[in-house]
């Protein structure tokens, strides 16, 4: 797993800037998509992906202390990432290639 600090300095190595702005970038990036996915429900990247936002519904589930108690759950909001065959094409391609 990758955490955002590997990837600010990752981001930093790869352009030649320091991590401060790297993460100043990164962070402007996620805000902006944040706002953008607040304001839409879709966010397409072309030969990346896409980003949507997605319900889940209202259900019953039961207490797992005590069986006879049903807690209700509402619905709530989560965002869907789903890759472009092209990105997978290249992911599944550097895999190949790493693995022998």
């Amino acid at each position: 797993m990758t955490t955002k600090k590997e990837i600010i300095k990752f981001y930093a190595e790869r352009n030649g800037i320091e991590n401060i702005c790297a993460e100043e970038k990164i962070d402007k990036f996620i805000s902006v998509l944040k706002k953008a996915l607040s304001e839409n429900e879709k966010i397409t990247f072309k030969k990346f992906g896409i980003f949507e936002v997605r319900e889940t519904k209202a259900r019953k589930i039961f207490d797992p202390r005590n069986q006879t108690d049903i807690i209700h759950s509402k619905p709530r909001k989560y965002v869907k990432f789903r890759t472009s065959r092209k990105m997978e094409e290249v992911i599944n391609l550097f895999f190949q290639q790493n693995m022998k």
